[in-house]
């Protein structure tokens, strides 16, 4: 019997998957379990659909990665802060305060994606933001005194 996964099945496949299994096997566990519909022309051609909408959306946010990977290549952004005396800090700069700063100035970038240790003192630092496999960008950060 050909039935497609609904989710994760160890030793049978993954969740979207069309399988062919005994027919006892999918009838008694995991159809009756809720892990797999029997596979129908109809339901392989949603599935099909799917597939095909999920590509398209995964093309479209890596082409948006792209673009904004070479908007930001070699920038130099400057970010003012609080210090003492020796250009120490009060407190520190954080991927969350680089997301703001890239935010204000029209780059919409998570902090997750940004890979920095938090900074506590003034002056330049490269910021690595990882997008996808392949898709990074560095930019310098200027942090200067208030």
């Amino acid at each position: 019997m050909r039935v497609i996964l609904l989710q994760d099945v160890r030793g049978s496949g993954n969740k979207g998957d069309v399988i062919e299994v005994k027919d006892g096997y999918a009838r008694n566990y995991l159809i009756r379990k809720g892990f797999a519909v029997e596979a129908t022309k109809a339901r392989e051609d949603q599935l099909r659909r799917e597939r095909a909408k999920q590509e398209a959306q995964q093309q479209k946010t890596l082409d948006q990665y792209r673009k904004l990977v070479k908007e930001l290549k070699d920038q130099t952004f400057i970010l003012r802060a609080k210090s003492g005396d020796q250009g120490r800090l009060f407190g520190a700069i954080t991927t969350q305060d680089v997301a703001d700063l890239l935010k204000s100035r029209g780059y919409p970038v998570d902090k997750k994606k940004i890979e920095t240790e938090p900074i506590h003192h003034v002056g330049t630092y490269t910021v690595h933001c990882h997008f996808y496999q392949d898709i990074n960008a560095d930019f310098t950060l200027q942090v200067l005194p208030e």
